[in-house]
């Protein structure tokens, strides 16, 4: 992908290009979801969750050149902008774990970029269930977590 001494506008290129794959990436995978509701969030889960491709350095140089060159990264931006929109509506209070989600699959991405050795395979499984369990969770459910007394959520 970066080959030793391109130019600087080839690398601008490709990175754009991975980006904008990415996007389209997450589209297919939450249409191919058959629950509508968190299939964007399981989408972004998919597609960040495999320790081994997060690692590639071209994961880490495209980290570098998008932060900084973010309007390299304008397509991923604006889907993220306009899921938090939608999951920060006062009228989905689970929306808002769509966005926890996104923001804890980053810091994992992050996180393999530097050291992909930090979290065993059953580690990670176990992370990525979870996150997955939570973009399931329905907003009584989340009511009731939010209610109970903390004492309450400790014993369970």
């Amino acid at each position: 992908m970066f080959r030793p001494g391109a130019p600087v506008e080839e690398i601008e290129q490709d990175v754009e290009a991975m980006i904008i794959e990415l996007v389209h990436k997450l589209g297919r995978l939450a249409d191919s979801d058959p629950d509508r509701v968190g299939a964007s969030d399981r989408a972004y889960i998919k597609a960040f969750s495999d320790a081994e491709s997060n690692s590639d350095t071209d994961q880490g140089a495209l980290l570098a050149t998008a932060v900084g060159r973010p309007n390299l990264a304008e397509s991923l931006i604006y889907l993220n902008r306009r899921l938090d929109q939608d999951n920060l509506d006062p009228g989905q209070p689970t929306g808002v774990i769509g966005v926890i989600v996104r923001l804890a699959m980053d810091g994992l991405w992050v996180s393999d970029i530097l050291d992909a050795t930090r979290f065993d395979s059953r580690e990670r499984a176990r992370i990525v269930n979870l996150l997955t369990a939570l973009t399931r969770i329905s907003d009584n459910q989340l009511q009731a977590v939010l209610e109970a007394p903390s004492g309450e959520l400790a014993s369970r």
